[in-house]
């Protein structure tokens, strides 16, 4: 500025340009999962790898199904195989005689626990028939089962290089540890796929009964841990 330029009276001053503030781009909402094709659920019942797909990786999909009483019936037969065929292994590993005892750990004790679940369900006014409630129920013991296939290996190496006499861990109490991971895995996808469902989701007394009923189901798996002697 030159020294004989007047000085700039009030409110006058140099201007700058203005730039709007950026605003929070808004995040795209999801669409809607696809229900699961009964193509799909016939397809995974041959291919051991569509079936793991489909217990696992699409708990939303499963929901949308739950939701819109969608091809119920193939997803509770795809989940009972996925129950029995993926527990096997890991039985084996306990014992060539022992073959069976996770498949009845698992799907034995959902099979003890599901009509409480359905009739609290029904008391309660929860406007879940049986279907839904199977397939949730039965999500328990299928990713169980899937979890125990990929325990077995680690499982197997354990039993074949431990010593229970010079070990502080046995191999026993190394199996209980990965036994409850895949239970808890199982109750965790439970919560995923009714999470997913947006009549489950809304609902108060629901998702409360299924806190009391996860609680019953622990106690008779325990209680069948011990019956089939898993724990030695």
């Amino acid at each position: 500025m030159n020294p004989s330029d007047p000085l700039p009276g009030p409110g006058v001053g140099p201007q700058f340009e203005t730039f709007p503030r950026p605003t929070q781009a808004t995040q795209p909402e999801r669409p809607p999962p696809e229900p699961h094709a009964d193509e799909d659920i016939a397809r995974a019942a041959v291919d051991p790898v569509r079936l793991v797909d489909l217990v696992l990786a699409a708990p939303r999909r499963t929901g949308a199904n739950v939701e819109q009483r969608r091809a119920l019936g193939g997803i509770v037969a795809a989940f009972l195989l996925a129950s029995v065929v993926f527990a096997i292994p890991y039985g084996c590993v306990l014992g060539w005689s022992a073959w069976w005892k996770v498949v009845v750990f698992y799907l034995g004790t959902t099979a003890i626990c599901v009509p409480s679940l359905w009739v609290f369900s029904t008391y309660l006014g929860q406007k879940v028939n049986l279907a839904q409630i199977l397939v949730l129920a039965l999500s328990i013991p299928a990713v169980a089962a899937v979890f125990s296939f990929g325990f077995a290996p680690i499982l197997g190496f354990m039993r074949w290089t431990m010593d229970d006499v010079s070990t502080r861990v046995s191999w026993h109490s190394l199996s209980n540890v990965l036994l409850g991971v895949a239970v808890a895995a199982g109750f965790a996808q439970l919560w995923r796929t009714s999470l997913s469902s947006k009549g489950m989701r809304e609902s108060v007394l629901f998702p409360l009964v299924l806190m009391v009923w996860h609680a019953v189901f622990v106690f008779v798996l325990v209680r069948m841990g011990d019956v089939l002697d898993l724990g030695s």
